[in-house]
């Protein structure tokens, strides 16, 4: 499980089994479990939540997503080192 950051109290990591998945991270305050809110990066340069299972606060979810916002380039960069490849981004 690599970790990335963390943000408002948060770890924000994936898992590394994930790479046949589009980019995308995970966020917890606690150990990571299959509950975790998960989080799409765009090819635009956004981000998109897949799912809130973690029940993150609005509040809390503001503040990781302007924390990875910062971090969308470098979070790219660490998923490609760990994955040895190209990334795929999520598509609506």
């Amino acid at each position: 499980m690599p970790q990335f950051i963390r943000a408002a109290g948060y770890k924000i990591y994936f898992w590394s089994n994930e790479n046949d998945e589009p980019i995308h991270f995970h966020a917890t305050k606690g150990e990571p479990t299959k509950n975790d809110t998960k989080v799409w990066l765009l090819a635009n340069g956004s981000l998109k939540l897949a799912h809130n299972r973690g029940r993150i606060s609005e509040k809390d979810l503001s503040r990781i997503f302007s924390a990875m916002q910062v971090y969308y380039f470098e979070f790219i960069d660490f998923w490609k080192m760990y994955f040895s490849g190209d990334v795929k981004f999520y598509e609506d």
